[in-house]
């Protein structure tokens, strides 16, 4: 998505001297595994309408959400993510052999987890494991979270009676995760496709530096996805934006993305009190139900807490069932 939408900016600037390179996959819709969700509606709107009708492209919105069977008001959509990555390039000649960083005046790393060009983080990193369902039911599954110890569980509707349900965890082995296991799925749902992925949910701030020679880094390559959520398709934009903006000012767009996505530092070092079984703070509640607000959830402090001292029962749970017995 970083990468895509910077492509439609740079054309937009009457930059055209610009070659695109990606790597095959194996899954069906050609595009890294993602729920295709995009909140709040109103971002959503604002940065695909810079070049294309957003209408066009969506495929369900819901005003309620569940998170773990309570349910919440919510201005979640769901798009047709490889649709609209296929028309921001517009048609545009994409190359699948090697790169050469040497070859180009400048090379932009919107790999993702992998940070093919820009090499490793400074870190800690964070890396969350994902496998998710494309299925299809008889019934309305509906939009929805369930916590499951150190991540959660998911369902967006995709329109019609098609969804994808799927599983992102810090700790288990995700391609064991089989929904109608977990009671994901109806009875009569049928599985259409599955793909694994892994999030980079480490926050810019541990996933320095952004820049390494000619190559600069956009998007979830330098950690611009919410580590609580693994939401990052709008910030993905977002950050091209920036770029854009800072074209010839590389340590003014360090700045800015540092600067704009500081809650996502803050809500990984809550997450990481979570991994060592900690109950959060009231600011960690506060930039819980912050990321929560910004994306249109509306989940108050109380029910945050309920939903961390549940998260950190579960990763005691598992410590001790894990602990050799004596």
């Amino acid at each position: 998505m970083a990468g895509a939408y910077l492509y439609r900016l740079l054309k937009e600037e009457g930059i055209t001297s610009v070659e695109l390179f990606d790597v095959a996959r194996s899954n069906s819709c050609g595009q890294k595994p993602c729920a295709w969700g995009v909140a709040p509606h109103s971002e959503y709107k604002r940065l695909v309408g810079r070049f294309l009708d957003p209408v066009a492209y969506e495929l369900d919105h819901r005003d309620k959400i569940a998170v773990d069977g309570v349910e919440m008001r919510a201005d979640m959509t769901t798009v047709h993510k490889p649709h609209l990555v296929e028309d921001l390039i517009g048609g545009a000649a994409v190359r699948f052999d090697p790169l050469d960083t040497h070859d180009f005046d400048r090379v932009i790393d919107a790999t993702g987890c992998a940070r093919a060009f820009l090499g490793p983080a400074e870190g800690p990193e964070m890396i969350a494991e994902c496998a998710q369902y494309r299925v299809r039911s008889p019934d309305d599954l509906g939009l929805w979270f369930r916590t499951s110890g150190l991540g959660y569980e998911w369902c967006f509707p995709l329109g019609g009676d098609i969804f994808h349900v799927g599983f992102g965890n810090l700790s288990d082995i995700a391609k064991d995760y089989r929904p109608d296991e977990s009671g994901a799925m109806g009875q009569d749902c049928r599985v259409l496709c599955k793909c694994m992925s892994r999030i980079r949910v480490s926050s810019p701030y541990y996933s320095r530096p952004f820049v390494a020679g000619n190559v600069v880094g956009v998007g979830e390559s330098i950690g611009t996805v919410g580590p609580l959520g693994g939401d990052g398709n709008l910030y993905a934009m977002q950050c091209a934006e920036m770029l854009m903006e800072h074209w010839d000012d590389l340590d003014g767009y360090a700045t800015s993305v540092l600067k704009r996505y500081e809650w996502m530092r803050r809500e990984r070092e809550a997450l990481e009190k979570l991994l060592h079984g900690k109950v959060p703070v009231l600011k960690d509640i506060r930039v819980f139900t912050g990321h929560s607000k910004r994306v249109g959830i509306d989940i108050g402090p109380v029910q945050a807490l309920k939903l961390f001292r549940q998260a950190v029962e579960t990763v005691k749970e598992r410590r001790r069932a894990e602990s050799p017995s004596r």
